[in-house]
């Protein structure tokens, strides 16, 4: 693996400015992520961030949201808004030819959204529609209520898209508000990857976004996130032919230590392919007591803690028996630990698929993201496979000791028992 090249400059106003140049073809993905997501709604206003995020391109200062459209429209880009649990923003995919078009489109976006009443109608009724359709998702329900004890007392607990409570009542003030105080060039990562000039995107970027300043801006530091000490139940009824089973706790951020030594374990115990982890491998194919089953704690793993979850999709008449099965799966992991076939199956894994997160621009724009987030170093992608190989048999013993406890869990269960 070769090193991943970028180029980085911190513009005079704090708006940081990334660049990997792809010219393998003439396309450019520009993507402008604030460092700010649900982690910054106030404790009253779940959703307020994602609806902020979702109508920054329903028309700016300069655009009416069917300009916005047409542009777009006219230049065959596309134009995709996130709101996430850390992040919010905008991603635009072009032509590289349409640089300077799409970095004044995306500056007129990020810095002067017009919010417009009727705009934020529309949207309020999709969102919703969404969150309707998604108390019907049996997974869906049992994520969220898992999220509800893990993150209890922070905004992190709440769906990113809000509640029906929630997005009935945020206002437009409170999305000028938040646009206002959580957005700005301090808390921008501004990553460009594709066929461009480094001097002419940077000129372009110093021109439309080099005087932008937000003297409101401020970030909200979530504190008190702890790991539960008693065990928790929750049973949710719901008629579906399948019961949905969590198990869960708080995890690790993505800056923690041992980090590369999770991911082992992970797809060692049920992050990784069927024949690479236990808990599918045993409870799905051998016992046949599963639909579907994994465990995971680094995936979610970010600026906060994510979360541990064990899942087993299942029949009603095997609940109890698949529950009891993945639980006693963990247990043995902690009490065992792998085998060296395991370790090695699991390393070989993890570095033959890092590749794939370099298919696109935009998923190098992700890497690249995370470097800088993170401080992973321009050599990351040289070092993550030694990283990886570096693990031993006693490190992943070691952090499941650390960080899986068997006792003090949420168990979430949806469905009819």
């Amino acid at each position: 693996m070769t090193e991943l090249s970028f180029q980085r400059r911190v513009l005079d106003n704090g708006l940081t400015l990334l660049f990997h140049a792809n010219s393998s073809v003439p396309l450019l993905s520009l993507c402008a992520f604030f460092l700010a997501g649900k982690d910054q709604n106030p404790m009253d206003s779940p959703g307020l961030s994602s609806l902020t995020a979702r109508l920054l391109d329903e028309g700016t200062e300069h655009y009416e949201e069917e300009q916005i459209s047409q542009t777009l429209e006219g230049i065959g880009a596309e134009l995709t808004t996130f709101g996430e649990r850390e992040l919010s923003g905008a991603c635009l995919s072009l032509q590289s030819g349409d640089l300077q078009i799409g970095i004044e489109l995306l500056a007129d976006m990020l810095r002067r959204p017009t919010f417009p009443p009727e705009r934020i109608e529309l949207e309020r009724h999709q969102i919703t529609n969404h969150i309707q359709a998604m108390s019907d998702d049996p997974q869906i329900v049992g994520s969220q209520l898992l999220n509800e004890w893990v993150y209890s007392g922070t905004p992190l607990a709440k769906p990113v898209l809000g509640t029906m409570e929630s997005i009935t009542r945020l206002t437009r003030e409170q999305v000028v508000e938040f646009h206002r105080r959580r957005l700005g060039p301090g808390n921008c990562v501004l990553v460009a990857v594709g066929d461009v000039d480094f001097g002419d995107l940077l000129d372009a970027v110093v021109s439309h976004l080099g005087d932008w300043h937000n003297a409101d801006f401020e970030l909200v530091r979530l504190e008190g996130l702890q790991r539960q000490r008693t065990p928790i139940y929750d049973h949710r009824p719901m008629d579906k032919e399948q019961v949905n089973i969590y198990l869960g706790h708080l995890g690790v951020t993505r800056a923690n230590p041992d980090f590369y030594a999770l991911q082992v374990m992970d797809t060692i115990l049920g992050g990784g392919p069927g024949f690479t982890s236990r808990i599918p491998r045993k409870i799905r194919d051998e016992q046949g007591l599963a639909y579907l089953t994994y465990a995971d704690l680094t995936g979610s793993s970010g600026v906060y803690p994510g979360r541990f979850v064990a899942f087993v999709g299942t029949a009603p008449e095997n609940a109890q028996l698949a529950l009891d099965s993945l639980k006693r799966e963990i247990a043995l992991f902690l009490e065992d630990g792998p085998d060296q076939d395991e370790l090695e199956t699991a390393q070989e894994f993890l570095t033959g698929s890092f590749v794939f997160e370099l298919q696109s621009n935009a998923s190098v724009a992700r890497l690249l993201l995370s470097i800088e987030v993170f401080s992973l170093g321009r050599s990351f992608l040289v070092r993550y496979p030694d990283l990886v190989r570096a693990v031993t048999l006693n490190d992943v013993r070691r952090v499941a000791a650390r960080y899986l406890d068997t006792i003090n869990y949420t168990t979430v269960i949806v469905g009819s028992l």
